[in-house]
């Protein structure tokens, strides 16, 4: 009698300890995933940088930017193709020894960053802008909220782009602003929260600043936000 009590209580045990196990390897999984999504962010953010930083040493000093190619740019499917590719931005930052293939690289998508040019005044490529696809909502938020105020143009399209695919852009880096809906604290859904837009109060200026309370409206759900960023 006291040896079957004895295997139930080991029995519950085991139960119990299986349980905490089980607690703890779901904690372990979620803090992981956590630790790689932040880690992706970073590295995306720093790759961003980078390739501005290489398109304002290559094409600055002549003050024409490049002509974008989104269809030659999303094909690219590898580092073999990125080095053979001399006829897509991205591809000849690369050839000019400006950026590496790592840091040309969206490592969220999948797919190397998209470059064109911005239009500013009447000039067509008196600036640039970059893509970053594929981007989750929380992804697209996160990096608002790193990066944003760093660039003088930052958009959130309407129509995203998933991973693989990019849709080619005519970015006006002075256009208005999307304003806020009237009530709301939250920027929009999509549009374009920063630019170069001429104006002297803060209802008026593209430089508004991209606060955490503000950036919680932006995106949409699902993993297919783009975020152009640009600059002069």
């Amino acid at each position: 009698m006291n040896l079957k009590k004895q295997r139930g209580m080991t029995l519950l045990e085991i139960i119990i300890v299986l349980g905490i196990i089980g607690v703890i390897a779901a904690g372990v999984v979620i803090l992981a995933q956590r630790a790689f999504d932040t880690k992706a962010l970073s590295d995306l953010a720093n790759n961003a940088n980078s390739v501005r930083v290489a398109i304002k040493d290559a094409y600055g000093p002549s003050g024409e930017y490049p002509t974008e190619d989104a269809t030659k740019t999303a094909a690219l499917l590898n580092v073999s193709d990125l080095l053979k590719s001399n006829d897509t931005p991205v591809g000849k930052l690369v050839a000019l020894g400006k950026i590496s293939p790592d840091e040309a690289l969206n490592g969220i998508s999948g797919n190397y960053i998209d470059i064109g040019p911005g239009e500013i005044g009447t000039k067509p490529n008196a600036g640039y802008f970059i893509q970053l696809n594929g981007l989750s909502q929380q992804q697209c938020r996160g990096l608002l909220n790193t990066m944003g105020n760093q660039w003088d143009y930052v958009e959130v399209p309407q129509q995203g782009d998933a991973a693989g695919t990019y849709t080619g852009r005519t970015v006006k880096l002075d256009d208005a602003i999307t304003p806020v809906t009237a009530g709301a604290t939250t920027l929009p859904v999509a549009g374009i929260y920063r630019s170069l837009v001429a104006g002297t109060g803060a209802a008026d200026t593209g430089a508004q600043i991209l606060t955490p309370d503000k950036i919680v409206g932006a995106c949409t759900t699902g993993n297919a936000n783009t975020i152009i960023l640009g600059s002069r």
